[in-house]
């Protein structure tokens, strides 16, 4: 295997995700990387890079919760 030097190396946030991609420096990542930010309920930013299956799973995710807090909002106080 040689050896490289200055290389990028882009890994996925999600625990237990195996995918990584090595980048050089006259190289351009795949564009299946996404970088996300989302703040959570105490309004702390989290950044985050997912591959592209996470990702997928991940507006899904966003999707349904985005549903969730739209019937809340509708519902009014019941």
């Amino acid at each position: 295997m040689p050896k490289y030097e200055n290389i990028t190396q882009y890994e996925c946030d999600r625990t237990g995700c195996p995918i990584k991609e090595y980048v050089s420096p006259n190289e351009t990542a795949s564009p299946d990387w996404h970088e996300l930010t989302r703040i959570d309920r105490n309004g702390n930013e989290k950044h985050f890079l997912l591959c592209g299956t996470d990702y997928k799973d991940y507006l899904q995710l966003a999707e349904n919760q985005d549903k969730d807090f739209d019937l809340w909002m509708q519902q009014g106080g019941k």
